[in-house]
């Protein structure tokens, strides 16, 4: 076919990776058809715009008035996705956007009927789906070679300060204009890796296994944040496997974990687990019979292998992995959590520390809290008191 013809909805946040992509890799028969951003002067900040006259629109229906794209790709604030995914689509175009895919299960199920519609795709940026050490994992998932799923759970944390939630307006924020949000480290930073949980489960390879209930605990150990920044999730699977999920900001540590444990009938999949020698940052499967298969010697692809297979889809009329549908379960957590009353964490038991130029509320204990929590798949009003529940 001819040059692919791409928008770029948000160039100065996430959405930088994409024009700096293709600013420095060039992708064959790709054409950057124009730019909608907010921010003034971006073509100071990225010269291929002023090189190759790719025109900046202030809004997606300016730009549609006076072109096409084959490929729209949204990297805007959550809350905006709903309606840039379905005016693009209704548009003519496939959409490559980045997760969540809009804020409710609801406008999920929508933005579906709108794909069938209007003959189009809609990929989603959760971008442990489409990495290929994950692929052959589920590969054998789906062909059965690990047995049934008996259980998942994983522990992820990373610290972010108060940089990080004034960066924009909607960080941390529970709805903006009346729209809901739900930012969290759930629902953004840490998002991936429930979410890949119930990719791997999903029947097929491009589905993710819904979810029969969720409960949860939510805190908050930094008082300026509007939503929760702590959440321990308990899920099963509507073909009942249980899932547990361990999340924050306010920690100590830079980052704790990623660590997974997922256990199948004929073995158990490791990521972050240490053997002997350390944690091994990579998918290992450890069958019952002694048996070691590292996925971490498959070859992921490129760092962007969400964007390349968004490409290859618009060529071959295809759809990326990741679908609609491989959001919704994540969605229904995130619904479900909503619903829950946030803890604040008492005053004592946070320590609020200046680093680096940045300011960071640090929850005292909470690696050791979680860590246990993690091993015994509880909650932590199970295994301490200190968090006021």
């Amino acid at each position: 076919m001819n040059s692919i013809q791409v928008l770029l909805v948000g160039v100065c946040g996430y959405g930088a990776n994409y024009i700096n992509e293709i600013s420095e890799v060039r992708p064959e028969g790709v054409t950057v058809s124009g730019i909608v951003e907010v921010k003034e002067n971006i073509e100071d900040l990225y010269p291929i715009i002023r090189e190759q006259s790719i025109p900046v629109y202030k809004s997606v229906e300016d730009f549609y008035k006076e072109h096409e794209a084959d490929l729209a790709i949204i990297s805007t604030p959550i809350h905006l996705h709903f309606e840039q995914i379905r005016y693009c689509i209704r548009h003519g175009s496939n959409v490559l956007t980045e997760k969540p895919v809009c804020t409710s299960v609801e406008g999920a199920r929508k933005l579906q009927e709108e794909e069938k519609r209007c003959g189009r795709f809609i990929s989603v940026g959760y971008q442990l789906d489409y990495s290929r050490d994950v692929l052959a994992l589920k590969k054998d998932i789906l062909a059965g070679r690990l047995g049934k799923a008996v259980s998942m759970k994983c522990l992820h944390a990373c610290r972010r300060g108060e940089i990080y939630y004034h960066r924009n307006g909607w960080a941390g924020k529970i709805s903006v204009n009346g729209c809901a949000v739900n930012d969290s480290p759930f629902n953004n930073a840490c998002a991936h890796q429930f979410q890949i949980m119930t990719f791997l489960l999903g029947g097929s390879l491009s589905s993710a296994a819904e979810l029969e209930s969720v409960k949860g605990e939510v805190y908050r150990g930094n008082p300026g944040v509007d939503n929760f920044d702590i959440a321990a999730v308990q899920a099963v699977t509507e073909s009942g496997v249980p899932l547990s999920y361990y999340t924050g900001h306010p920690c100590r540590e830079k980052k704790i974990g990623p660590q997974a444990e997922y256990v199948f009938e004929n073995g158990t999949v490791y990521f972050g687990h240490d053997f002997g020698n350390g944690p091994v940052n990579e998918y290992v499967l450890q069958k019952n019979n002694g048996e070691i298969v590292n996925y971490g010697a498959v070859d992921k692809g490129a760092r962007l292998q969400k964007f390349y297979d968004a490409l290859q889809a618009v060529r071959d009329h295809s759809r990326p992995v990741c679908t609609v549908q491989c959001a919704i379960p994540h969605l229904q957590a995130v619904e479900a959590l909503a619903k829950l009353p946030v803890t604040d964490i008492p005053a004592g038991e946070v320590d609020v520390v200046s680093e680096d130029r940045d300011m960071y509320h640090e929850v005292k204990h909470f690696k050791e809290i979680f860590e246990s929590c993690y091993e015994n798949q509880r909650m932590p009003s199970d295994v301490t008191e200190r968090w006021g529940k």
